[in-house]
């Protein structure tokens, strides 16, 4: 079940989006880091794009969580059981 999750993680859009005003335009990027760097992905001004971006995102960040929950309920059960899992 780690490796779906982990599988979902590595297949969705991580980071964040942010958006720069120039002139009388906002312009929508995605920002992240890849290591040292930090990247800055231009998403474009299409509303669906934008959202799907988003939604990309946010199920990232969900299944980021569910995976430390189902981690740290594994090291429990282990504990637990004497390690003999």
């Amino acid at each position: 079940m780690q490796e779906e999750y982990e599988n979902k993680i590595n297949q969705l859009s991580k980071g964040k989006i942010i958006t720069k005003k120039i002139g009388n335009h906002e312009y929508y990027y995605l920002k992240y880091r890849d290591g040292e760097k930090t990247v800055t992905d231009y998403i474009g001004r299409d509303e669906k794009k934008i959202e799907e971006v988003k939604n990309e995102v946010n199920k990232r960040k969900h299944f980021e969580k569910m995976l430390a929950e189902l981690k740290k309920e594994s090291k429990l059960i282990k504990k637990v059981a004497g390690g003999n899992l």
